[in-house]
């Protein structure tokens, strides 16, 4: 069971493949117009990224996967929804890129220390 997500609940089910769940919560989150704070669905319709792969999904994933994507989800709790959408939408292309997966949209790179410039 994930300590962030505490409704979830165990399975005996095999788990999708981490960097697999990964791009499938990215194409979720993508759908959605928003992500709510704080728990899997917001009872108005919202969903966090790992609820917006559920509702569109289901599927059994790894509790520190869950527990991953649900830090990153709750990470900004001052931010309106859609922001928190394109935060984790950044999130989650710069995790798939740097794991050899080619995305569409804008490329994410880091180069140098945290503020600096990469001349891009």
């Amino acid at each position: 069971m994930s300590r962030l997500r505490p409704e979830t609940v165990n399975s005996t089910d095999q788990a999708i493949p981490d960097m697999t769940a990964l791009y499938a919560i990215y194409g979720a989150v993508k759908a959605q117009d928003g992500l709510c704070h704080g728990k899997l669905h917001d009872g108005r319709g919202a969903h966090c990224a790992i609820g917006s792969l559920w509702a569109s999904s289901p599927g059994t994933l790894h509790a520190s996967l869950i527990d991953e994507v649900a830090t990153v989800n709750d990470a900004v709790p001052h931010m309106t929804p859609r922001q928190r959408k394109a935060y984790v939408l950044r999130w989650l292309r710069w995790k798939l890129q740097g794991r050899g997966f080619t995305l569409l949209g804008r490329h994410v790179t880091y180069w140098g220390r945290p503020g600096e410039r990469s001349g891009r």
